[in-house]
């Protein structure tokens, strides 16, 4: 018999921490009998204190954990991969080593998927700055279900940011649809989650929403998009959008919801990555040149947008005008002091 729910983690020198995280699975109240925890070393180089850990909870746990050790790092996203090649469960789930799940996670979410027959169940989470720290499981009343059976609810569906988000942690997959549609994360890359969480947004049919604060993400100073090494692969989530858009255009996505993913590379792609690189880092005037010219490269009509030329939505009024100003701008030594002013003040709001 299959397992219920695969869990993925993938672990890069965690052994202060993966400990804690498994701890709080093996407390789920779904069964262990009903999961399968997949603990994939990314190559880890902390002198086998990671692989250690991972063994002995495998030789303890034999029929619930499964050990993936890779040769070469991969990152997250490459990591994540190999799990769920590895994965038998009905449906799956990811948690980063050091993040931790609350113990009813995996019940309640399978219980949901099953109940409303969903291809994913996103839930909440909370943010924390420390470890040792108790988190009581938080049920609102906004659960409902999305039937995504006309493609115009899709549309909709897929630029909602204030339904859900693009991260991939907080969401319990069929497994069978991501392994139908090649659904994947991109390796060696950092921003890596909206590669796999908007194909899923684009294939699911039932999408449900858990209204349960379920995921406890740890906020960390040294987490790799905080960190100075984070600051170094700035154009990381230029590449994602650039490689995603490619996939879903051989898959025929792109041009059903051209307009749509077009606007949305504009929020999340270069809204996100502007949004993280400021106030620490101010982009030069090449660096200006570059953005622009990859947006237009990528998007050659961007300009005629049907989202960007909406002025209907109060909330977006003000990022399109942004955005429409920055792409015909000439990248000239004043204009780009003018736009480093503005994200430093945008950014220090």
């Amino acid at each position: 018999m299959g397992k219920k729910v695969s869990v993925v983690i993938p672990c890069y020198n965690a052994s202060e921490y993966l400990g804690q995280c498994l701890e709080y699975l093996l407390q789920q109240t779904i069964g262990i009998e009903n999961m399968e925890i997949i603990l994939v070393d990314d190559a880890s180089t902390d002198n086998g204190a990671t692989r250690d850990l991972i063994v002995d909870y495998e030789l303890r746990f034999p029929d619930t954990i499964v050990a993936v050790f890779l040769e070469r790092n991969l990152r997250q996203g490459g990591a994540r991969n190999a799990g769920v090649f590895y994965a038998g469960g009905e449906y799956l789930i990811f948690c980063d080593a050091d993040d931790w799940i609350l113990k009813e996670t995996l019940e309640h979410c399978y219980r949901a998927a099953k109940e409303h027959d969903a291809d994913v169940v996103e839930f909440n989470r909370i943010n924390v700055g420390e470890r040792d720290i108790s988190v009581a499981l938080e049920q609102g009343n906004g659960s409902h279900l999305i039937e995504l059976d006309t493609e115009e609810k899709r549309k909709e569906f897929i630029l909602d940011l204030k339904k859900g988000d693009y991260g991939s942690q907080n969401k319990l997959y069929r497994l069978s649809m991501i392994r139908e549609n090649h659904i994947v994360f991109p390796e060696h890359l950092i921003f890596e989650e909206i590669y796999f969480a908007l194909p899923a947004r684009l294939y699911a049919g039932r999408y449900y929403f858990l209204d349960e604060r379920l995921y406890v993400y740890y906020v960390s100073p040294g987490s790799t998009i905080r960190s100075d090494w984070g600051k170094k692969h700035k154009w990381d989530n230029l590449r994602v959008w650039v490689l995603l858009v490619g996939d879903l255009e051989q898959k025929g996505l792109l041009q059903k919801y051209d307009q749509e993913l077009e606007y949305l590379f504009l929020r999340l792609g270069i809204g996100y990555m502007l949004a993280m690189l400021y106030p620490e880092y101010v982009l030069k005037k090449e660096e200006w040149k570059f953005l622009t010219d990859s947006v237009k490269k990528l998007f050659p009509a961007v300009l005629q947008n049907v989202y960007l030329k909406d002025d209907s939505n109060p909330d977006n009024r003000v990022w399109n005008d942004l955005l429409q100003e920055w792409l015909t701008m000439e990248i000239t030594d004043e204009s780009v002091q003018e736009a480093n002013q503005f994200m430093m003040e945008c950014t220090q709001r």
